[in-house]
Order: C-alpha cells, then sequence, then structure tokens
C-alpha cells in the first residue's frame, strides 16, 4: 500500500521533546504549527508528508536521530507477498522520489518478528523496488557504500512493514565537532532533549554544565538557541541570540578539549577549571555581567558520573555534594539526567519530573527536573 508519511526517530523517551522542537522550527521556518503527530512508541513521530516541514526537521532538527520519509506499507508477513505487493506499489508510483535516484542501499530494523532473515528481507526490498522501477523505465542499482538513496523497511508497532527513505542517510547522533569525546561521551541529540525537556530559555535562563566533560550539553544548548542547523551551511534561524552558558570541570585536560570542541561548532561559552563547588552564585552573575546581559532565571543541566565509575559511597558524596551546591545557587532550576541507581536517593530533593531517558544502553537512566528548593 503506498502511504506518504514525514517520520522523525529518536531515542526511546523522547518524542514529546521532538515534537515540542518541531512546533518551534516550524514557526520560523514555514510560518505554521505543524499538525498533531502519530506516536509511534516513544521515539517515533509521524506527519502527514510535507516537504517543506521535511526540508526543516532535515536541516535544524536537533532531538532526532533520523529524518525518514515512508513511502509503502505492507502487511505481508512472508517473503513473497512481500515482493510481489511492494514491487507492484513502486511500479505504479507517479511521485518521482527516485527522479534523480540511481543507487540504492536497503538497510532493515526490527525486523524479528518477521518470518526470514534479516539478510533475507533486505534482498526482498532490495529486489521488489529495482524490479517495480524497472517496470516504469527507471534503472536502479545497489550501491552499499555512497548510495542516492537509503532505503530502509522496519516493522511499526503493528506489525506493519514500513518502507521508505532514510533523508538523513544513517544516524545523525555525532554532530562532527566533537573532535575529544572524553570518557562516556553523552549523545548529542540527547543533550538537545535535555534542554527542551528543561524548559531551557536562553533569553531567560543563565545555563551552568558543572561536569561538562566533552561541553556537548552547553555546546548543543548554544546551537539549539541559535537555531543553528544540524549539518551544512544554512543560515541560523535566531543568530542575534546570544545565550549565556557556562561549563565547568576540573580536569585542565577536559576543560582544553571542550573549549576546542566549542571553537569547532561556533559556540562562545564561559568555561571553568575547577571543583562545582566553587562555581558560586557571584561568580555566575560576574561571569553573566561580564559577557554583556545577566538573565532573570539561571539552570543547571548536567549528566554526573554514574555507573561502574562510581561505587555506592563515592556516588552518594558526590550527588550529595551537588545537591548542596545546586541549593546554595538560590533560584537556579535543575535538569540532571543520571542512570546510576544511587542517584535519586543521595540528590535528596523532590523532583517535579522524573522520566526515563536512557544515555547508556546498559544502564536505565532517568531525567529529574528540579525547582528551586
Amino acid at each position: 500500500m503506498r502511504i506518504d508519511t514525514l517520520r522523525l526517530v529518536g531515542s526511546a523517551q523522547t518524542n514529546r521533546a521532538m515534537e515540542a522542537e518541531l512546533v518551534r522550527i516550524a514557526g520560523k521556518t514555514v510560518g505554521a504549527r505543524p499538525p498533531a503527530p502519530k506516536r509511534d512508541g516513544t521515539g517515533q513521530l509521524a506527519y502527514p508528508w510535507d516537504e517543506a516541514l521535511a526540508t526543516a526537521a532535515l536541516t535544524y532538527h536537533r532531538t532526532s536521530t533520523r529524518v525518514v520519509r515512508d513511502l509503502y506499507s505492507s502487511g505481508a508477513r512472508r517473503l513473497e507477498p512481500l515482493y510481489d505487493e511492494l514491487a507492484a506499489d513502486v511500479a505504479a508510483d507517479d511521485r518521482g522520489w527516485d527522479r534523480a535516484v540511481r543507487t540504492i542501499s536497503v538497510e532493515v530494523r526490527r525486523v524479528a518478528e518477521f518470518a526470514a532473515g534479516e539478510r533475507q528481507v533486505v534482498g526482498t526490498v532490495k529486489n521488489a523496488i529495482v524490479d517495480g522501477a524497472r517496470a516504469r523505465g527507471v534503472t536502479l542499482a545497489v550501491d552499499g557504500e555512497r548510495p542516492d538513496a537509503l532505503v530502509v523497511a522496519r516493522l511499526d508497532d503493528r506489525g506493519q512493514v514500513l518502507i521508505g527513505i532514510d533523508l538523513t542517510r544513517g544516524t545523525r547522533t555525532r554532530r562532527g565537532w566533537r573532535r575529544d569525546a572524553g570518557e562516556a561521551p553523552l549523545r548529542e541529540h540527547l543533550a538537545a532533549v535535555m534542554a527542551i525537556e528543561a524548559r531551557y530559555d536562553p533569553r531567560k535562563d543563565l545555563l551552568v554544565d558543572p561536569m561538562c566533560g566533552a561541553g556537548t550539553i552547553a555546546i548543543e544548548a548554544a546551537l539549539a538557541a541559535r537555531g543553528a542547523p544540524v549539518h551544512g551551511d544554512a543560515p541560523a534561524l535566531w543568530p542575534a541570540t546570544k545565550p549565556i552558558i557556562v561549563a565547568g570541570d576540573r580536569d585542565l585536560d577536559v576543560v582544553a578539549a571542550a573549549r576546542d570542541n566549542a571553537r569547532r561548532a561556533g559556540v562562545d561559552l564561559i568555561m571553568h577549571r575547577g571543583e562545582f563547588a566553587a562555581i558560586t552564585r557571584d561568580k555566575l552573575l560576574a561571569w553573566a555581567a561580564d559577557a554583556g546581559t545577566v538573565p532573570p532565571a539561571g539552570l543547571v543541566l548536567c549528566n554526573p558520573p554514574w555507573g561502574e565509575r562510581l561505587d555506592v559511597a563515592d556516588a552518594r558524596l558526590l550527588y550529595g555534594a551537588l545537591a548542596d551546591w545546586w541549593r546554595s545557587l538560590g533560584d537556579f532550576r535543575a535538569g540532571i539526567l543520571c542512570a546510576h541507581p544511587e542517584f535519586e536517593y543521595a540528590f535528596g530533593a523532590r523532583w517535579k519530573m522524573k522520566k526515563p531517558l536512557s544515555a547508556s544502553s546498559n544502564l536505565r537512566g532517568y531525567f529529574y527536573l528540579y525547582e528551586p528548593q
């Protein structure tokens, strides 16, 4: 069956952030609010196909990992009927999605429930698209290295096989500006999700990451504040925005790496080398004043050490000290992503929001949002 859907793909539990970001981007780029999306699980959003909206998402959307145009759907559970249905759909397709396409590659995901192996599904989808295109005079070849179009096939939550074009041509969790990722780096799109979930507003919030590592959170927040493109040379959506962001770490080499990453990303950060406890409220306000403005509110946004790097005793000391420091800042909110089971107890404050958000596939993490105490 022929369909036409714009699909945003992200990590689990990121639907809300992806939707909120697209609303913001669409208001600036296409001048209209997108329709309410269909949610496919907790990490995918589906909209009616709109080329202008797709271009905006492909260019500026930071919280998604892939932008896909779904073209075909099939309820087949065996290879033969899948081939027959898909080949017929492609042969009758007049939308011209393959007009400038000469080579394709095929990926499949989430097909464990299909009655065939992954490689067999890849071959069937490839053959159906090539044969269907040939039936209307279009010659497509397979190129696994640099294809003109990356075809993706997957089972959705209803058991339908969806076939479409991955407009991002693979995951875009790596932006290209992070030369030194450091230890246990946070994926860039999750940093963007954190900023949205914490309701970061660069016009009002002085943002501080006291354990910045590679600088991922601070850099992604700064890029999102300006509406910078994820890749490419498109103009920023809000180029005049000048966020005030402090990034600190106790390790000199880490601070140097974060500074280099920020330079490569083209953003200005206020860098601090030292323990987070040394970052007082007065210092933050003074640094902001030196940078040109003092925002009326504040936000701590960080991903502190967790997992095998900390035993229980050290974790409790670190997270307790982090809570004491945050309280000393007065009216600052705090958004913290952590996968250590001791975090919530050791931090001690009552969260306003707690939602699953994993920075690691091995540990279940949560994003906590705290209001001033």
